[in-house]
């Protein structure tokens, strides 16, 4: 299991590595802003859009890809 420091470090390293040290700067600035509840917006925007069957192939491919069969 991660430590919080390892989690922390590497959360960054996605951020900054996927739009930039300004924007991640921004993004940490807009979620202290808005005190987002991930659980909240996981449910209601993470598979918006996706049916049933499309969520299914999605996460077996994902399982495939991730050694997790």
């Amino acid at each position: 299991m991660l430590s919080d420091e390892e989690i922390f470090e590497k959360g960054m390293k996605v951020l900054v590595d996927g739009i930039g040290d300004l924007e991640a700067e921004k993004f940490i600035s807009l979620v202290n802003r808005n005190q987002l509840d991930y659980t909240e917006w996981r449910r209601e925007n993470l598979f918006k859009g996706m049916s049933a069957k499309e969520l299914n192939a999605a996460a077996i491919e994902y399982a495939k890809t991730h050694n997790l069969e």
